[in-house]
């Protein structure tokens, strides 16, 4: 059964930085680094996910607000240059804390799997092209518009930071899933009305990816829903192993 490739889920308006300037080169650094915080943390519909960041990981977000402040100011006015700073540094970020993440303790590793279940059933709803994409491990970004499908996506960040913040702190050593282990989701995957045929092509990477996007974003689905399914002395170490990045 293959697993997880990505931790690809990301909003597009992730990062404002134009309202940041507050004077700009006048500004006191002192001043102007605080205003640059308060932007960041008030960024439409992105606020919770920043402040998870900046509360879990504050040094990673002390950088992310220096290079913010290192801007010259036509950039920090540039809405779009905002935006691609924001998916570059939160694309890089999840990228590193990933192997914390599925170290962590089983009460954070229930919370993220169930998280990233409701993501893919919002994104089967809402936006299917996106969930077939990371069905297929690529990175997806969502417009702010798409409410629900956007705030999905955070809540799915959020409950990723948490877990790897705990991880880092009391990191755990899940055992590989055995045969029983795989059997037990297969079931699960089964009990989801997954149709026969896509559940062979969970086995199969290369069957994976010749299937149409609906079948693909249908078997992320049920992928996700049969992992939160599972007991919850089972589905932690299942959760690591199928949210792990690859090698």
């Amino acid at each position: 059964m293959t697993r997880e490739r990505h931790f690809g889920g990301m909003a597009a308006a992730t990062l404002a930085i134009a309202a940041a300037m507050v004077g700009g080169c006048e500004e006191a650094p002192d001043r102007d680094r605080a205003a640059i915080e308060r932007e960041i943390l008030e960024t439409p519909r992105s606020g919770a996910l920043w402040a998870a960041i900046k509360r879990e990981y504050p040094g990673d977000f002390a950088r992310l607000v220096e290079q913010v402040q290192a801007l010259n100011l036509s950039e920090r006015g540039d809405s779009a240059r905002g935006e691609q700073i924001g998916k570059e540094w939160l694309q890089d970020f999840f990228t590193r804390i990933a192997p914390e993440a599925v170290q962590a303790p089983a009460e954070a590793m229930l919370r993220w799997s169930m998280a990233e279940a409701k993501l893919y059933e919002t994104l089967e709803r809402h936006a299917p092209d996106a969930c077939a994409a990371m069905t297929m491990g690529e990175w997806i970004f969502i417009e702010d518009d798409d409410a629900a499908a956007y705030d999905a996506i955070a809540a799915r960040n959020i409950a990723m930071v948490e877990a790897a913040s705990a991880g880092r702190a009391d990191p755990q050593v899940y055992d590989e899933p055995d045969r029983a282990a795989f059997d037990r989701l297969g079931d699960a995957i089964a009990g989801t009305g997954l149709a026969p045929e896509l559940q062979q092509a969970l086995a199969a990477p290369d069957a994976l990816g010749e299937l149409a996007p609906e079948d693909q974003c249908a078997i992320g689905v049920a992928l996700h829903q049969a992992i939160a399914d599972l007991p919850d002395d089972a589905e932690p170490a299942m959760a690591a192993y199928m949210l792990a990045p690859a090698n």
